[in-house]
């Protein structure tokens, strides 16, 4: 019978108490004033704290309409996502089972809500205030009566484009229209409202109503439910296929702290471009290996279960195309969230289910695969994630044990000597400590040594990286707005109905699209394949300087028993070979993540005035030749000319723009995320290692007192020892076993 999670962690949890009771246990004797009992109570907490805080991230991705939320619904067991809201998949939204029923919502600041206006208003035609150095503040009450009259003087041409809504005016007309109702949840700093219990529903509107979410930065909610564990967290990410390649960013972000994805994939729709395109991407940012992959089957759509199974088998041979191997799924997630509320569904759900329910052939074949897909998840919700979670956690709880058996062992040794042997023991015992401490020297500045020689030699790869000229990924970025050719003639016909100011900004739109787009999709990969590149150097550098370290320990640890004991071996809690090391684990531990892309380019007015001086040099070059009469058609040539070189001034302050963002990127980078990690791993390194010394470091004035008490006083002391001899090597047994079980389930 598999175990679950849950039970393996309260049984860890109960291996690490029992071990921080006997170190208290010992420390409390007046006899022992060890300070190694003191650090590995300490490491005991660590561990509690760790494994009580770790979290297994698990991102539900795929296009939009794909029926993420409904699936995740279904694993609920309720409607707690609004289903079929497209906005709602804009933003992330993080489930975790609890004991209450509530939502948090958290909402963007003054100054992040400002700064999207901002650079929605760059080059836009109606808006009057371009060139003004005022910053534009939604709380001004002219400031929002201004880009009211700018919207209203916006003309149809300029509102929709290419057949769909310009999604700036959108943007604007959505942060006016929600002003109202959101101007007492939002603050200059970070802020949020809870909705629990009966009010959990009200979050559904603040989320599916667009003018009140664009406001918000992030959902979490909590749902009463005992079908996931509390340390799981699921995540509902908006559709891969969104045009707004702000939206992919906030994926991209998401997913570099995810453990396990999910993606959804419609039957209705199959496998698209878009899926492609994205799950490319995933390779490139070398997260593609961990995936199940789901067909969301709409019941309603197919005639019959052969019709439905061709469509499931020609994605699975596109899948195969794209992901090797692909492990692929199919059934219906509508299906399961209504069987699993039918108590509770309108009249209409109902006699959805009802018909549903007669299409025998189809639920039959939805459930087996339901099943199966349960089954996996479950393994990977469980076994997997304990393997991956908790057995770094129970080889430092061994490690310590073995160091209290190996302290008992040399102290049942010198009680039984007499006073020539303990003295001759002791003696070696002291030069074992003066070697220890010299050791504790030594790897300290090793590390940091190491640290920094890493650091150096990383540095200059970032550098280089994110440097404009010397051909890594920013200079293709630039590469890119180089060659990017902007059909410029095209817009000929735009002028007349939109002018050149509606121009300009149409032609501004198009290449910022394109720009953000290339930058989601090509560059954020490349930023993510290349923090991997540098966390295996890191990994493989930090290795090779510890191991010998553990090695000479394990070695240390030999040769004082052979010197002082003639007991039998004690377990050494580890071996020469073993990992001391998984970054992967100590980034998700110590909550260091690679810093977010989602900050946008910043662009200037400066690029309208630039192209209407143009205009106007054009203009007065005209009248100096004395032509006096200008025919439509000159006029045009002219307006043309003008936006050929409002093209060259967006590209020169898009390079600035990207310059700008990528040398703040590359210190946020830097400092923020190389540096800490570095430094994390090192103190990490550290630990274990001492953990390691500290089982053969004794104290040596503490030895001397004991082998001089007599009689009764010695006799409970030896008796002592014994109990907690036994009680550690009952704690070692329950080790043994959880290993081995972890080991299984790997």
């Amino acid at each position: 019978m598999e175990e679950s999670h849950d039970s393996l962690k309260e049984e860890l949890l109960g291996i690490n108490d029992t071990l921080m009771a006997l170190l208290q246990g010992i420390q409390e004797r007046p006899d022992f004033s060890d300070e190694r009992f003191h650090d590995w109570k300490k490491g005991c907490a660590d561990i509690r704290r760790q494994i009580m805080d770790e979290v297994f991230r698990v991102a539900v991705i795929g296009p939009i309409k794909s029926g993420k939320s409904t699936f995740i619904n279904s694993l609920f067991k309720g409607d707690y996502l609004k289903r079929g809201a497209g906005v709602v998949t804009s933003i992330v939204t993080r489930i975790r089972s609890g004991k209450n029923l509530r939502a948090r919502l958290f909402f963007k600041t003054w100054s992040e809500v400002n700064a999207d206006i901002e650079q929605a208003l760059v080059l836009f035609p109606s808006w009057d205030r371009q060139t003004t150095d005022n910053t534009f503040d939604i709380r001004r009450a002219e400031d929002r009566k201004a880009l009211t009259r700018a919207l209203d003087k916006l003309s149809p041409e300029l509102r929709i484009t290419d057949g769909t809504f310009n999604s700036n005016s959108v943007l604007l007309s959505l942060y006016l229209k929600g002003y109202d109702r959101f101007r007492t949840y939002i603050s200059t700093d970070s802020s949020n409202a809870e909705f629990s219990g009966k009010r959990f529903t009200e979050h559904q509107e603040f989320a599916g109503e667009d003018s009140l979410a664009v406001y918000l930065k992030d959902i979490e909610l909590e749902i009463d439910s005992r079908s996931l564990d509390s340390t799981i967290e699921i995540a509902d990410c908006q559709g891969s296929d969104s045009p707004n390649p702000h939206h992919l960013v906030m994926i991209q972000d998401y997913l570099m702290r995810a453990h396990f994805i999910v993606y959804v994939i419609s039957s209705r729709t199959g496998l698209r471009q878009a899926d492609v395109h994205f799950l490319t991407m995933l390779k490139t940012m070398g997260i593609s290996e961990n995936i199940l992959f789901i067909v969301n089957c709409d019941l309603s759509e197919h005639e019959s279960q052969e019709d439905m199974l061709n469509i499931v088998n020609k994605i699975k041979e596109e899948l195969a195309l794209v992901q090797p191997a692909p492990v692929v799924y199919a059934f219906s997630a509508l299906f399961n969230l209504f069987r699993s509320m039918s108590d509770g569904l309108s009249k209409r759900d109902g006699l959805r289910l009802a018909h549903w329910e007669e299409e025998a052939d189809m639920v039959s074949f939805s459930q087996d695969e339901k099943k199966k897909f349960e089954s996996v998840l479950n393994s990977k919700l469980s076994q997997e994630r304990s393997s991956l979670l908790l057995k770094n956690h129970i080889e430092r709880i061994n490690i310590m044990v073995s160091g209290i058996l190996r302290w008992i062992e040399t102290n049942k040794e010198l009680m039984e000597k007499d006073a020539s042997g303990a003295s001759s023991a002791i003696e070696t015992m002291g030069k074992h400590h003066e070697r220890m401490m010299q050791m504790r020297t030594l790897i300290k500045s090793t590390l940091n040594g190491a640290k920094d020689e890493i650091m150096i030699k990383i540095k200059s790869e970032i550098d280089k990286f994110f440097n404009v000229h010397t051909g890594g990924a920013i200079s293709e970025a630039t590469q890119f707005i180089n060659d990017h050719e902007i059909a410029v003639e095209k817009y000929r016909s735009k002028l007349e109905a939109s002018g050149f100011s509606g121009s300009l900004y149409l032609l501004f739109q198009e290449f910022k699209q394109a720009v953000d787009s290339f930058m989601a999709q090509t560059i954020n990969p490349e930023i993510a394949r290349f923090s991997s590149v540098l966390e295996q150097r890191i990994q493989k550098a930090l290795d090779s300087v510890a191991q010998p370290f553990y090695s000479m320990a394990i070695e240390d640890i030999e040769g004082l028993k052979a010197s002082v004991s003639n007991q039998a071996q004690v377990l050494t809690g580890g071996s020469a070979g073993q990992r001391l090391l998984s970054l992967d684990s100590l980034k998700f531990s110590s909550g260091i993540t690679l810093p977010s892309s989602s900050t946008t380019l910043n662009y200037s007015s400066k690029i309208r005035a630039g192209a209407a001086m143009r205009l106007g040099l054009y203009s007065m070059t005209k009248f100096f030749k004395k032509v006096i009469k200008k025919s439509p058609e000159d006029e045009r040539e002219e307006q043309m000319k003008a936006l050929q070189d409002g093209v060259r001034l967006i590209k020169g302050e898009t390079q600035e723009a990207i310059k700008f963002h990528f040398e703040n990127y590359r210190e946020n980078f830097k400092f923020q995320y190389i540096a800490k990690l570095l430094d994390a791993a090192t103190e990490h390194l550290y630990t274990i290692l001492m953990e390691r010394y500290q089982s053969y470091d004794t104290d040596i004035q503490t030895l001397e007192q004991m082998v001089e008490k007599k009689g009764a006083e010695r006799e409970e002391i030896i008796n002592f020892l014994k109990q907690v001899e036994s009680d550690a090597r009952t704690i070692q047994d329950h080790i043994e076993k959880f290993r081995n079980r972890i080991n299984k389930a790997a």
